[in-house]
């Protein structure tokens, strides 16, 4: 099906468009962190053993990361919300393998269905996108960071849900525990409903409505080739933002709460430093907006930047790294890791045409991903042989290297807020 850019009055729906992607975020969000809750507990359950417990996050980590680039690429030919309703609908099949899992105690149906999870996350993290699509550059950090702001919502709501779910779990001969997948079904079910209803015109369309004068441009000069948009150098700082913060964020953080318990730390402490994280992570997104769009996309990485790096000190340099510091730098993390993801996002949509922007914003949230479950599993490692400290460091190291890759190659004379038209101004 192809996508015919409609008329401009088109864009006078984008407040439908916004309520519709931001309910989906909430309602995704939801069922997607109930299900990464109860992953590992329904492992060591079906396994009988605690050596498992973390796979079924890191197949639905990988699911993620896999499934960006081909619900991209369908979305270039067939449009947004057919993309993003696919991704919530095999969310829809994955939570109900997981209860067949569950049922039949198989955990290699219940890690099918952890994998299929992680396209509810691929499509939440997509939705950002869409949100840029229609609204003009001048607002689109803030339209972004909205989008992201309701997965805050929705990682509040699921527990909430979770005495109703019992009591219908228990009719279906479901576990407490398990019984969390029923939120996981019925939230990506409704971010499916509400797409394909809602999301109307498309929001491809609308954004090649408002690219009118990049499209006059495109008559003249042939489309960019992948390697010609990968040597823009605003695609390279977007994306090398987005790898960077993802793999600092994740590496520091998932191996915090083993170091807080070897401490001493107690499941209060580590629910605490989780949730200052998580709050930072994503309660920070309409700050980190307006922040792109009033000073530009280049000021807000590099003060990301210099928040991850502030984060890790105070987490991994003090002797023993007390638990409050270790708090404080997981908050810091979290609130660093939100400016350059929402200016990353910003700037590698600012660079590209309604044309390029799916296979490249799937391109960069595949290498993402995965940098995200680098960071998992070589975080393990430097904690095991070295310690914390030395974890960090080696994060505050990225980080400084980042910073220094975004002083040398930062678009000369170039202000990083593009107008209208995709042009940058000088």
């Amino acid at each position: 099906m192809a996508i015919s850019a409609r008329p401009a009055p088109a864009v006078e729906r984008r407040g439908v468009l916004m309520a519709t992607l931001f309910a989906a975020q909430v309602c995704g969000s939801t069922g997607h962190s109930m299900s990464m809750a109860v992953g590992g507990i329904l492992a060591a359950d079906i396994t009988g053993t605690n050596a498992w417990t973390g796979l079924p996050v890191a197949i639905g980590a990988l699911g993620a990361a896999l499934a960006s680039w081909p619900l991209s690429r369908l979305m270039g030919r067939v449009g947004r919300r057919p993309g993003l309703t696919l991704g919530y609908g095999l969310a829809v099949v994955g939570a109900l393998l997981g209860i067949a899992g569950v049922l039949t105690r198989s955990f290699a149906l219940l890690l099918v269905g952890m994998a299929l999870f992680g396209v509810a996350s691929t499509s939440n993290l997509l939705a950002r996108y869409a949100a840029a699509d229609v609204t003009a550059s001048a607002h689109r950090g803030r339209a972004m960071g909205l989008i992201v702001w309701g997965s805050t919502l929705g990682s509040i709501l699921g527990p909430t849900l979770m005495p109703g779910a019992v009591r219908a779990g228990a009719l279906l001969g479901l576990s407490p525990v398990a019984s969390a997948f029923l939120i996981s079904v019925t939230g990506f079910a409704l971010a499916a409903l509400l797409v394909e209803a809602l999301l109307r015109p498309d929001p491809l369309a609308i954004a090649r409505a408002l690219d009118t004068r990049a499209a006059l441009d495109r008559l003249a000069a042939p489309a960019r080739r992948l390697g010609e948009i990968l040597g823009d150098v605003r695609v390279r700082i977007a994306v090398g933002t987005l790898m960077a913060s993802q793999v600092v964020m994740i590496g520091t953080t998932s191996t915090s709460p083993v170091h807080l318990r070897d401490h001493g730390g107690s499941v209060s402490t580590i629910g605490l430093a989780v949730g200052m994280h998580l709050g930072g992570m994503y309660i920070a997104s309409p700050l980190s907006g307006w922040l792109c769009d009033r000073f530009g996309r280049l000021p807000v990485i590099a003060g990301g930047g210099v928040l991850l790096l502030a984060a890790v000190f105070v987490a991994g340099v003090p002797p023993g790294s007390e638990s409050g510091l270790v708090i404080v730098g997981l908050f810091l993390n979290g609130v660093g890791w939100n400016l350059a993801f929402v200016a990353g996002s910003a700037l590698l949509t600012d660079a590209l045409s309604p044309d390029e922007r799916t296979s490249v914003q799937g391109l960069a949230d595949l290498v993402m991903g995965l940098m995200g479950a680098l960071g998992s599993a070589v975080g393990g490692m430097v904690l095991g042989a070295w310690g914390f400290a030395a974890l960090n460091a080696l994060g505050g190291g990225v980080v400084c290297g980042g910073l220094a890759a975004l002083w040398l190659y930062r678009p000369g004379r170039v202000s990083v807020a593009i107008p209208l038209g995709g042009q940058p101004e000088r």
